[in-house]
C-alpha cells in the first residue's frame, strides 16, 4: 500500500513540476508567439458596424446608437456626446491611456475608425476592439464599439466590462438628449 501512495506521490509531484517547467518555458517564449501559433494573428481585422453579426459566442460585446448595427443585438446603446466625431476620437485615444497590454493595429486610413489589440494580464489573450465614431452634426457625436476575444468560447464579461470602463473614460463628455 505504501508503495502505491509512494508512486502515486511522485508521479503527482512530476506532474506538478512538469506543468511548472512548461508555463515558466511558455512565459520565456512568450504568450504571444503562442496565441499566433494557436490561433493565428492576434488582430482580427476590421469590420463594418452597418452589417455586422456578432458570432454565438458569448466572448464578445457590442455598443452601437440606436439603428446603427442592425444586424446585429447591441449589448449597450452609445450615448451622444457634446462633441465632433474628430474630438471624441481624440478624447478617446487620450483615456486610453490608462490601459495596460493594449495596442494600437489599425493603419490609420480611415479617421473616423480605431482598432486596438489589448490582451490579458497573465496569459496574454489577445481581444480585439473596433471603434468607430460617428457624427451626428458639427457639436455632437456618438460611436459605435465591437469588443471580440479571439480564443475560447466565454470571457466571463471581459468584453463587456471593457467597454463599460472605456465609456465612463467619456462619461464627463456625455450630452443626453431630452
Amino acid at each position: 500500500m505504501k508503495s502505491i501512495l509512494k508512486t502515486t506521490l511522485m508521479f503527482v509531484l512530476a506532474l506538478v513540476l512538469m506543468i511548472a517547467i512548461g508555463f515558466a518555458g511558455l512565459t520565456f517564449y512568450g504568450w504571444e508567439k503562442v496565441w499566433e501559433r494557436v490561433s493565428g494573428p492576434s488582430d482580427l481585422g476590421p469590420v463594418t458596424f452597418l452589417t455586422l453579426q456578432k458570432t454565438p459566442k458569448p466572448n464578445q460585446a457590442l455598443v452601437c446608437p440606436t439603428g446603427f448595427c442592425v444586424s446585429a443585438k447591441i449589448d449597450l446603446e452609445s450615448p451622444t456626446y457634446a462633441l465632433s466625431a474628430q474630438e471624441l476620437k481624440q478624447r478617446f485615444i487620450n483615456a486610453l491611456g490608462n490601459e495596460q497590454q493594449i495596442e494600437r493595429v489599425d493603419d490609420a486610413q480611415d479617421e473616423l475608425k480605431l482598432r486596438y489589440v489589448q490582451r490579458s494580464k497573465l496569459m496574454k489573450f489577445p481581444d480585439t476592439v473596433r471603434i468607430e465614431f460617428i457624427p451626428i452634426d458639427a457639436e455632437r457625436s456618438t460611436l459605435a464599439i465591437y469588443s471580440q476575444s479571439q480564443i475560447g468560447h466565454s470571457d466571463m464579461g471581459v468584453n463587456l466590462e471593457r467597454v463599460k470602463r472605456w465609456l465612463k473614460y467619456l462619461q464627463v463628455f456625455e450630452r443626453h438628449s431630452a
